[in-house]
């Protein structure tokens, strides 16, 4: 329920924000939107609520509790797919959300490829737990938290010095080694690595960019891919196991808010 009461005022926030930005156009009652989404979602009318929940998304909200709901839904139309799409934009935004996780894991249960990641993401996403559990921007302003601390630290050793500001100021400096490099990987990922899910039932992976390419090998949907580059209708991917090949854009989309 507070949720559903936070995702409201953000709405009617951004309703306001649109009846003074419209340019001669009539603005779209976001709110009573939402409530219809959920509405249809409670009665098992899951088509509705995938189109209500992607009208208020197209609109430029940026909500992971609306993610979410879509995901549901998406889920609910047997579009896995397009459900772990969704469900791995809202995890972008709330990470720790363990019904969004359990609901993730369920769908991942339902794909079909097992694709085994290369040690490096599977050690940096598993060892380092405050990878996965905080989102880029709580990752991004805890290092610049222990950062300051540490230029604080060293100001303060220059004019008073004990034991215990020692051990402090050692904590400190480890700390800054392990979230470092770990904040900057996640930004690296967040900001300059797009990533890819594929939305279509099986989709075949190509030598080049044409129906007439040597197929190499076979996705299926809720496949997750890393998004190299895109040239005249088709996508080169990159699997985490070091696979690639080139796929048509139609088939797949993109994680990004």
């Amino acid at each position: 329920m507070k949720k559903i009461i936070l995702t409201l005022a953000a709405l009617i926030l951004f309703s306001m924000i649109n009846v003074y930005a419209a340019d001669e156009q009539d603005s779209v009652d976001y709110p009573r939107l939402f409530l219809k989404a959920n509405e249809a979602y409670v009665g098992s009318d899951f088509k509705t609520s995938v189109v209500c929940y992607e009208k208020i998304i197209s609109s430029g909200i940026i909500n992971g509790e609306m993610f979410y709901n879509l995901g549901n839904s998406y889920l609910k139309t047997g579009e896995v797919g397009r459900a772990i799409l969704n469900y791995r934009k809202a995890e972008l935004l709330m990470p720790r959300d363990e019904d969004l996780q359990a609901n993730l894991g369920y769908a991942y249960e339902l794909t079909r490829d097992n694709i085994e990641c290369k040690e490096l993401v599977s050690f940096i996403e598993n060892f380092c737990f405050w990878y996965s559990k905080l989102n880029v921007y709580e990752l991004s302003y805890l290092f610049l938290a222990v950062n300051f601390l540490f230029w604080l630290l060293l100001a303060v050793r220059c004019f008073y010095r004990n034991e215990v500001l020692k051990i402090v100021f050692y904590i400190t400096v480890f700390l800054m080694l392990v979230i470092g490099p770990s904040s900057g990987f996640k930004i690296y990922n967040h900001y300059f690595v797009k990533k890819g899910v594929v939305t279509h039932k099986e989709i075949l992976v190509r030598s080049g960019r044409t129906i007439n390419g040597t197929v190499l090998f076979k996705l299926h949907e809720g496949a997750e891919f890393v998004w190299l580059q895109e040239n005249e209708g088709w996508v080169k991917i990159s699997l985490c196991d070091g696979k690639k090949g080139w796929v048509q854009k139609k088939v797949v989309d993109c994680i990004i808010l």
